[in-house]
């Protein structure tokens, strides 16, 4: 049985600071190093590795009942080379990429010894097949092949590991489904990693720049950056406070939807980085739009995994979607920071519907939340 009341460890708390110095590597470096499609191909590589990175952790951390000194002390040997990664990785879009891809074969590694252990720790639960295991085996092997062959045929390899790594939930073997992971510990966790990234994108937009005074365009940007997060904290926290004890209906989607939107995140950071520190406007453009686009799409394959959407949702956003490209259509030919504005305004009335329960229909969100206390009623009883 689900323990609904599970949350996060001072452990948990304490690795996901290691993640803090990935993230702000990662955004600083994707706002430096965007002229290439290798460099596109190195962002979305090693800004999804970073997400895997954490997430195998995190779903061991849930399956485990108790922590250990010997627990801990995995845990923060992992830090290390989470710490590592981070040292490693601006030399990967120098063209030395080495050091960062052994490092993170050394993280899975760590992740596939915790692995093992929990199946020696609970017999009773360990599967017939090792499926799981075997997967972050075989992708922690194709990120030192990747680390030691010759540029650009590591991408890859690199990208080889990447799709394992990606595809290790959707590992169907005898046994397998016998641990289920705890939803309300699941819920917490994810959004307590998206928080990390909203700070890091609130750092970004008040640390990109240093004038001692600031002019109109500059002020409105910075605060469209933070209206951004704040409609964005709305949408997703406002939405699955309701939801924290239901199990997504395709836990993968639902996995993977949040590495979009932590993706998505940066692009958006980079996006307001680059327009206060004068970088291209076509780089601006697009990593705000493709930043904006990605939010909206993890925002509703997440709430898609919780619960069905109604017909008027999808004419409410379809709305949303014309007034977005409408607005942005008219500011293209102004400056950027209209552009900017004009997806944060977006968002924002998104926000304020959805507040008011636009955008799904009551009864099916009833249902949802109903059938699910229903099966955990059904679940106590079977268990006492």
């Amino acid at each position: 049985m689900d323990n609904v009341f599970k949350r996060a460890s001072w452990l948990e708390l304490f690795y996901d600071v290691a993640f803090v110095a990935l993230i702000a590597q990662l955004t600083y470096l994707a706002a430096a190093n965007h002229q290439t499609m290798t460099d596109y191909l190195h962002i979305c590589i090693v800004g999804y590795s970073v997400f895997v990175a954490w997430w195998v952790t995190t779903a061991n951390r849930n399956l485990q009942p108790t922590e250990t000194t010997a627990d801990k002390l995995f845990i923060q040997l992992t830090m290390v080379a989470v710490f590592v990664m981070s040292l490693t990785m601006p030399a990967v879009f120098a063209g030395e990429y080495v050091g960062y891809f052994l490092a993170l074969s050394g993280v899975r590694l760590l992740q596939a010894f915790l692995i093992a252990r929990m199946y020696y720790l609970h017999p009773q639960t360990r599967p017939a097949t090792y499926n799981l295991l075997q997967g972050v085996l075989i992708a922690a092997g194709l990120w030192v092949v990747s680390a030691l062959t010759i540029d650009p045929y590591h991408l890859v390899f690199a990208l080889m590991a990447l799709s394992i790594d990606v595809l290790i939930p959707l590992t169907r073997g005898r046994g397998n489904t016998r641990r289920y992971l705890n939803v309300y510990h699941l819920h917490e966790r994810l959004g307590l990693f998206l928080i990390l990234v909203i700070g890091e994108s609130m750092i970004v937009v008040a640390l990109s720049n240093t004038a001692t005074s600031l002019g109109l365009q500059q002020l409105v940007t910075v605060f469209s950056g933070l209206g951004m997060m704040i409609a964005l904290w709305w949408l997703y926290y406002e939405h699955n406070d309701r939801f924290a004890d239901v199990r997504p209906n395709n836990l993968f989607v639902f996995l993977h939807a949040h590495g979009i939107l932590f993706l998505s995140i940066v692009c958006v950071s980079v996006g307001y980085k680059l327009q206060l520190s004068g970088g291209a406007d076509t780089a601006i453009l697009w990593f705000s739009l493709v930043g904006a686009i990605g939010i909206a799409l993890a925002i509703l394959l997440i709430r898609t995994t919780l619960h069905q959407i109604c017909n008027r949702a999808v004419w409410l956003t379809s709305g949303l979607v014309v007034l977005a490209v409408a607005t942005i259509g008219g500011a293209i030919f102004v400056s950027n920071v209209l552009v900017m504005s004009g997806l944060t305004l977006v968002f924002a009335i998104t926000a304020v519907l959805d507040r008011f329960n636009l955008f799904a229909s009551k009864q099916s969100l009833a249902k949802r939340v109903d059938t699910n206390d229903e099966n955990r009623l059904v679940q106590n009883i079977s268990d006492n």
